[in-house]
């Protein structure tokens, strides 16, 4: 087909390469039953993706039904979030809400996360897991909020991902300016709702980012008191960088719940099937 198009290309050596798995798998579907094997190969990998797209969505709804954000950096989860009969959606929305509040990139290991879940079932907790304090209570909630440590302070650019939570545009260059947590004193301005402990509130604030200048800060960033030449905006932090397409819905749920931009549209209709490319 490039030949046809005049198109050039390089050869990857890792295609010949038997340390890797893609060349093995070549190498032992070349044989007169390699086709069959393949059509069967191709068959199990469309049903595992249909498996694992609706598991995204079924975390999806779970996410919807049942979490909430009283306070930015803030997420309680009904308790029924623990106790339905879909546990292997409500782990993986469980692992998702986890990175999210944490900021990292990755999701957690899920054999440690399902040992957390089952904790939950049983009663109340307190832990920490993925950079998240999951604090279970018998009344209130299970409650999310990044834990105090190894938060950064960073000069201020103008544009950054601060701790993979929070995008923070400045209109003017900035100088001698940090983004740095705004400390438990950023909670004052904030009122409990209902049944939310005024503790927890506290703390998920102080890990919220302030503008400081020689050990002074200038204004909490972000709420109504975020200076007019700056915005902050939540991220979805595991999905920042890459997002399948079997995570959209849950992203999409994340993205809802913390009040973070739409997620863009996928730029592919079933990827290239029925494109100029698989014509040609």
């Amino acid at each position: 087909m490039l030949k046809r198009r005049g198109i050039g290309w390089t050869e990857d050596p890792t295609n010949v390469d038997r340390r890797f798995e893609r060349p093995r798998l070549r190498i032992s579907l070349a044989g007169r039953d390699g086709e069959a094997r393949f059509k069967e190969a191709i068959a199990k990998a469309g049903q595992a993706a249909a498996e694992r797209e609706n598991l995204g969505q079924r975390a999806a709804a779970l996410i919807g039904a049942f979490a909430s954000q009283p306070a930015p950096g803030l997420i309680r989860l009904d308790r029924d979030f623990a106790s339905g009969e879909d546990s292997e959606a409500a782990v993986y929305a469980f692992r998702i809400l986890l990175a999210a509040v944490g900021g990292v990139t990755f999701l957690v290991d899920e054999a440690r996360c399902r040992a957390l879940f089952e904790h939950l079932r049983s009663g109340t907790l307190c832990a920490t897991l993925s950079r998240t304090v999951v604090d279970a209570r018998r009344t209130g909630g299970i409650f999310l909020h990044r834990e105090a440590r190894n938060l950064p302070a960073v000069p201020a650019a103008e544009q950054a991902l601060w701790d993979g939570r929070r995008r923070i545009t400045l209109s003017d260059r900035p100088s001698g300016l940090v983004i740095a947590p705004a400390g438990l004193g950023a909670a004052k301005r904030f009122t409990p709702e209902g049944d939310v402990p005024a503790s927890l509130l506290r703390k998920a604030q102080a890990a919220e980012p302030a503008l400081w200048r020689g050990g002074e800060r200038l204004d909490l960033a972000g709420g109504d008191a975020a200076p007019p030449a700056m915005a902050i905006v939540p991220a979805v932090s595991p999905f920042t960088r890459f997002l399948p397409s079997f995570d959209l819905r849950p992203a999409a749920a994340v993205a809802a719940l913390i009040g973070a931009p739409p997620l863009p549209p996928s730029p592919f209709r079933g990827h290239d099937r029925g494109g100029a490319w698989a014509k040609a």
